[in-house]
């Protein structure tokens, strides 16, 4: 039986990194922030996703 390493649990999901893809690029396009929330997220996720292309690892449980 393979466990995951712990690094690769660390790391952002792929889904998370494709929204915070497709919410900037639709930024870019012209679509307004609150436009953005077509996308089911709040306001914090999608200034988050305008600040960097990369989602922030989960906190760990400790």
């Amino acid at each position: 039986m393979l466990l995951p390493c712990e690094e690769d649990a660390m790391a952002p999901s792929a889904d998370k990194v494709a929204l915070y893809t497709a919410i900037r690029r639709d930024s870019a396009a012209g679509m307004s922030g609150r436009a953005l929330h077509k996308y089911g997220v709040g306001r914090w996720t999608v200034t988050k996703a305008l600040r960097s292309a990369w989602p922030e690892p989960r906190k760990d449980a400790s």
